[in-house]
């Protein structure tokens, strides 16, 4: 299935008021109690939402989308949203952008030769500045047509493992006091398996909270703690202890990604498992930089962030051969993997009914578990011509 063309449409989406507030983003402060000089997000400790600097939109404003189109010789084409705003004429740019300088690396090339594509743009972010985004989009884009294409979800097509995995969530709070009520009411109500803070109250701060959490959820419930580098390496260690003593699964992020020697001396310090390569792999470093982390053994797991499918894939499949655990893939990914042990859920998303289900499947999440809803119906396909003429511009 060859691709042939490239196209960009550019759509007009529903009127949204805008605005801007430091409140959303909260501040950057101290870490209790203030002497370590790490500094962190104030709101994970309780301080008050900054006041001021808000700004909201007088009226609502026209919001637009730009979507991308790999025209192919067959019946289907690979598509997807590449970028939203407000001003239809920088979108009409970066859709230039696109044909630019990138279409011509992708006309002419087997739509289904996934590897020989992901491969072009990975070195495409180093010679072409492009970011992790565009290789992971254009990744995703092509490993949907093969699912369309085929009628199976993707993870039928990576070769599933299984099909389903246990799911925690996130939870926080003001207060301790408030996060472990938060932490009572999720895993009750929503019957998750256990629960993830992102609490930045120092060594004492997130000692009490682990106590707290433990004897009040008791044995059965599996802990996280994700400090978000908030932590020195003595710190660390100290904290690590406790949880160990409460029987923690993880501790996730504790130290800067950049600190390799400081994390090696962590997992060698503490028998609770340390998960890390979250930031230096959200800025595009995934997945070749999970190796020296692990050959020198600074992860006991690691954060999943390859770039698109076949970046996790490949990521996983480097843990799994130095028998560590990689965490928080795309769903696909997981369920196709055997060592990614557990899924962070946003919240509850109940199977939806039959007649809505097709070959892409749909992530459920329920009574504590993550699964796929599918069926062999075939997807629901653009109407191009339709989409041409509501267009506010093809290109």
């Amino acid at each position: 299935m060859q691709i042939r063309d490239v196209k960009c449409y550019l759509l007009q989406g529903e009127p949204a008021t805008r605005q801007e507030s430091c409140g959303a983003r909260g501040s950057i402060a101290p870490v209790p109690p203030g002497i370590s000089g790490l500094l962190t997000h104030d709101q994970g400790f309780g301080a008050v939402d900054p006041e001021g600097f808000t700004f909201t939109g007088e009226e609502p404003e026209p919001t637009y989308r730009l979507m991308i189109r790999l025209v192919t010789d067959g019946e289907l084409d690979a598509y997807a949203n590449y970028a939203t705003g407000y001003n239809p004429r920088e979108l009409e740019w970066e859709a230039k952008a696109f044909l630019a300088r990138y279409a011509h690396m992708l006309i002419g090339v087997d739509a289904f030769d996934r590897e020989y594509i992901w491969q072009r743009f990975w070195m495409a972010q180093r010679f072409m500045y492009t970011g992790r985004g565009l290789l992971d989009t254009i990744d995703r884009m092509l490993w949907d047509l093969a699912s369309r294409s085929a009628r199976l979800p993707i993870y039928k097509l990576l070769g599933a493992c299984r099909e389903s995995v246990p799911a925690y969530c996130n939870v926080g709070g003001r207060t301790i006091d408030d996060l472990v009520a938060h932490a009572v009411k999720r895993v009750e109500e929503e019957g998750f398996i256990g629960c993830k803070d992102h609490s930045y109250r120092g060594v004492k701060g997130n000692g009490e909270m682990a106590r707290k959490l433990r004897e009040t959820l008791g044995d059965d419930i599996l802990l996280f703690h994700d400090p978000v580098e908030s932590y020195t390496v003595e710190e660390a260690i100290k904290i690590g202890r406790i949880l160990e003593k409460y029987h923690y699964r993880w501790i996730e992020e504790p130290l800067q990604d950049y600190d390799i020697m400081g994390l090696k001396k962590l997992c060698a310090a503490l028998d609770l498992p340390v998960l890390t390569l979250e930031w230096i792999g959200a800025i595009g470093g995934q997945p070749y930089n999970t190796a020296p982390y692990l050959a020198l053994q600074a992860a006991d797991i690691v954060r999943q962030r390859g770039i698109g499918i076949t970046g996790q894939v490949k990521q996983a499949q480097l843990a799994e051969s130095f028998g560590v655990e990689v965490h928080g893939g795309d769903p696909q990914v997981i369920l196709s993997i055997g060592n990614d042990p557990v899924f962070e859920a946003m919240g509850v998303q109940p199977r939806p009914p039959e007649e809505e289900l097709d070959c892409r499947g749909t992530v459920v999440v329920e009574d504590g578990a993550m699964s796929i809803a599918w069926s062999d119906r075939p997807a629901v396909e653009p109407d191009w011509d339709e989409m041409a003429r509501s267009a506010v511009l093809v290109i």
